[in-house]
């Protein structure tokens, strides 16, 4: 499971807007309440995104979706390139 820490709040609404404009239009982000949101690239391409405000920083928890095999192939396609944007978009995140 990739994640990120950005040393900053950010709502899931700024991050849903941040990921479409970084992915672009062959990606679907959906938003999900306040801290969960999915990224489609294709049918059995996905991502959710499970974000966490821990003082003044905000965690991405991003997992490939999908069922057994597909899961494992979405952790290392689109949940790497979903973590990526992230870094992208919102500047030195802290991994794992």
């Amino acid at each position: 499971m990739p994640s990120a820490t950005i040393p900053r709040s950010i709502t899931s609404d700024q991050a849903a807007d941040a990921l479409q404009d970084r992915l672009g239009n062959d990606y679907k982000v959906t938003r999900h309440g306040s801290g969960s949101l999915t990224v489609h690239h294709g049918p059995l391409a996905f991502a959710t995104v499970r974000l966490g405000q821990n003082g003044d920083a905000t965690t991405f928890h991003v997992h490939g979706g999908g069922l057994i095999v597909g899961r494992i192939v979405n952790e290392f396609g689109i949940a790497r390139t979903v973590t990526t944007a992230i870094k992208d978009s919102f500047g030195p995140a802290d991994s794992s």
